[in-house]
């Protein structure tokens, strides 16, 4: 069934081609307000007004269903839809629409096939738009519109079938519309054009002197730079004289634009309700291409990117008046121009001429009662009552899709496919979704390859400035100098020193980096778009956008940049001290912190030398046991020490054992740990830290008499937190039941008590409670994992919880629950992998095995004997899983093994679940 709406004429509907009549006027309106809604719910109280021209009888409600009803039976019941916000046109072609493809089409074509096409879609329009309901007042702004817009796509055909060398068969029908709108400029300009390369110069220059007279006696106006520029060139006998291409094909040869229609619509309603409206972004965020796709074609646009001298601004508005010149008190002169008349200008690139910018925005606000001022800057104009939209990065289906158009322009076999898109989504973030930037880098794949430009991005974006030369419009960088010039030198300083923050920085970083009222000169940052402000978290967070980085870098000579990065690094140090400190106590806190703060933990630990380094290092190994980041694991591993000898190769050799352990290596991290913990000296701060990772990896590799000893150490040992004494003498109760031999770990419990009240530090000791009774008392099991887990998250601690996640599906596949445990082992293999915790994703990867039995459990399992990362197998275990080996003699890597269970698990949902999830993935 094809359903086509029209409104460009009688409002009209037909069905699979053949016309459906409307016999009603309710029908029509109802139809019409809701195809003028683009796809969106039009609420009941606006149906009403329209059916009613705003006075409904008492059963209006009852009537306005009648008429959603009579008007189903012609359309079916999918099209037009009922929702929450009232009702909803859906899956209607729609006449506009048709218009918007075929203008569309046109834009990437040449004149002459381009003006074919607006032929095409002036010929949609069946006569005046919504000619049956006009007398409705609703209609009144999109009857005016849509008329406008039939004006426009008019003259831009005529305009593209002059640059095709057509104008003797165009000019009847310029003359037409020019006789028509003797006031309107756009067809004088058109008909002197059309004149003039028919060979009647004489009559255009007669045409263009009516005009000027007409506007004279009208209106007091002087003619556009347009027309005056045209006639000049004509009387000079200028050989090159041709018809200008049309602007609206210029704004859109480059391509198409893509996404931002949020940031449009709030443009446009923006323009309906404030006087003065800026649109404020970094430099190659797309301010300009967004304004120019908002606007109508009757603005006012006045270009400042190249006025250099404050009082270019009131000449430039002048100009595009029509004016001569802007006289001394050149703003009240333009005020009085436009006077009361409607009026909108739009300034662009204003950042460099704010103060001139600003005081000619507020004089004409003040004294032109129905003129609205846009304005695009990298920072806002500060006039009264001035509304602000920032303008930030495409988010990413817009940004690739804006790659991958650009790059097929360049490359004729350019393959947009799945992997295709993860490299260029890659790409696009590298360069923070900046259009501009992406742009460039679409230019450069034609060079380079997706891979290699991703590679070539990732160690700095010289890749995308020009060989030779380029300005502010055409190169990332140069963007971002224009900003920069801009600033006071104390904020230029300031900038170049944070440039070494990665990830962001909050206002207590500041002192670190030594600027003199650095709060101040933040804010200017700020304000130029050079720095970006999120106050939706707790305490606001600024960030250095990478293409403002890889600039302000660029600034550093190498002591300015080792100063910085010592600024920097001394942040972290303390920043990673207090994370200890705090974590001690489980502060919530912690763990938020280091996520929030792990790129700049990173970046200073991969700068710092030695000792510094080595302390950071030890530092980030004793938080990143709680919350385990891959990345930071994967960095801790290189700071492992050839021999433990020194004072710094004892936190180097903890930092890498940590890791060790994480990563599931459990006999290097025994290695490690050893050693440190031998040479320690009993009193060192970070003992407790080597013993804690010690005894946990004690347990997966099933040395009980080992973490029994440890306990005890980290027991008597003055310097552990509560929560770690706690934890090790668990993880020696634990041993004994998975051991076989609960009651053993229920008596220690029992003599170890005072070390256990914990209550409000963490989730451990309700784990091993759970795990206690897990083979006695399952059900009181399953409280206490659901406890552990809800204590672990509140006070952030993500290995805890995880692990209460994995004994806890245990628990529900033992009792035959199997919805519930194929949900929870997903989910847990899911949660495990995400922070690298192999240890506990091959002990869950083991339990689905029990789940899924037959040949996919016995692949897992012998996957599992084949990785010497796997935990060791005790007590109770090692009879299950050698029932489950089978007779599979596959096996696969950890990652593999990983998406074959949770393959096999979404087959085991029940069809209801997955009929769910697929419509998820459709919608």
């Amino acid at each position: 069934m094809g359903i086509r709406v029209g409104v460009l004429g009688p409002v009209a509907l037909s069905r699979d081609g053949r016309d459906i009549p409307l016999t009603g006027a309710p029908q029509r309106i109802l139809l019409a307000r809701l195809a003028l809604a683009g796809g969106r719910p039009v609420g009941v109280p606006e149906l009403l007004d329209a059916l009613w021209d705003g006075e409904p009888p008492e059963n209006a409600i009852g009537n306005l269903h009648s008429y959603v009803s009579r008007l189903r039976r012609h359309t079916g019941g999918d099209v037009i839809r009922r929702e929450p916000g009232g009702y909803r046109l859906a899956g209607a072609e729609m006449e506009t629409d048709i218009v918007r493809q075929l203008v569309e089409t046109a834009r990437t074509q040449s004149p002459g096939p381009a003006a074919a096409t607006l032929t095409q879609a002036l010929a949609v329009w069946r006569g005046d738009p919504l000619a049956d309901v006009s007398d409705r007042l609703v209609f009144a702004p999109e009857i005016a519109r849509l008329t406008e817009w039939r004006r426009h796509l008019r003259e831009e055909c005529l305009g593209l079938r002059l640059d095709a060398s057509q104008a003797a068969e165009a000019l009847p029908e310029i003359e037409a519309i020019a006789t028509a709108e003797p006031l309107r400029e756009r067809p004088q300009l058109l008909l002197v054009r059309a004149l003039h390369a028919s060979g009647r110069t004489p009559q255009a220059l007669t045409v263009l002197s009516a005009y000027r007279r007409r506007l004279a006696e009208s209106h007091g106006l002087d003619p556009s730079p347009a027309l005056i520029e045209m006639q000049r060139r004509i009387l000079a006998e200028d050989p090159e004289l041709r018809p200008q291409v049309s602007p609206m094909i210029v704004r859109r040869a480059a391509g198409r634009f893509f996404g931002r229609r949020t940031e449009l619509a709030a443009i446009r309603e923006a323009l309906g309700t404030d006087r003065v409206i800026s649109l404020v972004g970094p430099g190659g965020v797309g301010k300009t291409r967004l304004m120019t796709e908002a606007l109508t074609g009757g603005e006012l646009v006045v270009e400042l990117a190249e006025r250099s001298v404050p009082g270019d601004v009131a000449s430039a508005v002048a100009g595009a008046l029509g004016m001569r010149a802007a006289p001394r008190g050149g703003v009240a002169a333009l005020a009085e121009r436009i006077g009361a008349a409607p009026a909108v200008l739009v300034l662009d690139n204003c950042e460099h001429l704010l103060d001139a910018v600003r005081d000619l925005a507020g004089e004409l606000v003040a004294r032109c009662p129905r003129v609205r001022v846009l304005a695009t800057s990298r920072r806002r104009l500060d006039v009264a009552g001035e509304r602000v939209l920032h303008i930030g990065p495409l988010p990413a289906p817009d940004r690739v899709a804006l790659f991958c158009d650009r790059a097929a322009l360049l490359r004729a076999d350019f393959r947009d496919d799945l992997r295709t898109r993860e490299l260029a989504a890659q790409i696009c973030e590298l360069v923070d979704g900046l259009p501009l930037a992406v742009e460039l880098a679409a230019r450069r794949e034609a060079v380079f390859g997706l891979a290699h430009l991703r590679d070539r991005l990732g160690a700095g974006l010289d890749v995308l400035d020009p060989a030779r030369g380029g300005d502010r419009a055409t190169a990332v960088s140069a963007t971002v100098e224009w900003s920069y010039r801009l600033l006071d030198p104390a904020a230029q300083r300031l900038l170049d020193r944070l440039a070494v923050c990665r990830g962001g920085f909050g206002i207590e970083a500041l002192p670190y980096f030594g600027a003199h009222n650095s709060e101040r000169l933040l804010a200017e940052l700020v304000d130029a778009s050079l720095i970006s402000c999120d106050l939706t978290t707790d305490e606001p967070r600024y960030r250095l956008l990478e293409t403002v980085r890889h600039v302000g870098l660029g600034h550093l000579d190498p002591e300015g940049e080792r100063e910085a990065r010592a600024a920097h690094a001394r942040w972290m140090l303390d920043l990673a001290a207090e994370l200890v400190g705090r974590g001690r106590n489980r502060d919530p806190w912690t763990t938020p912190t280091f996520r929030r703060e792990t790129a700049n933990l990173q970046e200073a630990l991969a700068w710092l030398g030695t000792e510094n380094g080595a302390l950071l290092a030890a530092h980030l190994a004793v938080i990143n046991s709680d919350a385990p980041d891959p990345g930071v694991t994967e960095q801790l591993v290189a700071w492992k020490p050839a021999v433990v000898e020194t004072g710094s190769d004892l936190l180097r050799g903890l930092a890498a054992g940590n890791a060790e352990w994480l990563r599931g290596n459990l006999a290097e991290a025994d290695r490690l740990l050893t050693e440190v913990i031998n040479r320690m000296p009993e009193d060192h701060p970070l003992r407790w830290g080597a013993l804690i990772v010690r005894i946990s990896n004690g347990m997966f590799a099933g040395r009980a008499a080992a973490v029994r000893a440890d306990a005890e150490l980290i027991a008597a040992d003055r310097g552990a937190p509560r929560w770690a004494r706690a934890t090790g003498i668990c993880c020696a109760a634990l041993m004994d039941v998975y051991a076989g031999d609960p009651r053993a770990g229920v008596d220690w419990m029992e003599e170890h008590a005072a070390y256990l009240r914990t209550e409000g530090l963490d989730g451990f000791v309700p784990f091993t409670r759970g795990e206690l009774l897990a083979g006695s008392d399952p059900e009181s099991a399953l409280t206490w994992y659901d406890r552990s887990i809800a204590a672990s998250e509140r006070v952030n601690q993500v290995y805890t919880a995880n692990v209460a996640r994995v004994a806890r599906a245990a628990v529900l596949i033992r009792l035959g629950r199997r919805e519930q445990a194929v949900a929870a082992c997903r989910e847990t293999i899911v949660a495990v992998r995400d922070v690298n915790m192999t240890a506990q994703l091959w002990t869950i990867l083991r339990l689905t095995a029990e789940l899924l039995g037959g040949e996919a459990g016995s692949y897992i399992v012998r996957s599992a004997d084949e990785d010497p990362l796997a935990p060791a197998v005790m007590g109770p275990d090692v009879e299950r899983l050698t029932r489950l080996r089978g007779t599979s003699t596959g096996t696969g890597d950890l990652a593999t093994v990983c998406g074959h269970a949770l393959d096999e698990l979404a087959k085991q949902r029940p069809a209801r679940f997955r009929q769910g999830a697929a419509r998820t993935v459709d919608a």
